[in-house]
Formats: structure tokens, C-alpha cells, sequence
């Protein structure tokens, strides 16, 4: 009966972990679908130095 219930903590264990590998790995492609912006470290290549 100990035994069972060691494998069902086992099951309940590995599940979690599935479901926080699955979690981790759905964060990571929301995060790649999200717009990056691009910081300009060249000031010759900003809008206002077109202008002039």
C-alpha cells in the first residue's frame, strides 16, 4: 500500500514538473512573438539628424 502511494507522489512529482517545462516553454515563445524595439546607438542615423 506504501508503495502505491510513493508512486502516485511520483506521478503527482513528474506531472508538475511536465506542466512547469510546458509553462516555461510557452513564456519563451510569447516573449519571441513579442515586438522588440531597436535602440539606435548611432545619433547619425536618428530621425532628427535627417532632418537638418
Amino acid at each position: 500500500m506504501i508503495a502505491f502511494y510513493l508512486s502516485l507522489a511520483a506521478l503527482g512529482a513528474a506531472g508538475a514538473a511536465l506542466i512547469r517545462e510546458l509553462a516555461a516553454a510557452q513564456a519563451k515563445q510569447r516573449a519571441a512573438m513579442r515586438p522588440v524595439r531597436v535602440r539606435s546607438t548611432d545619433r547619425g542615423s536618428s530621425r532628427d539628424a535627417r532632418r537638418g
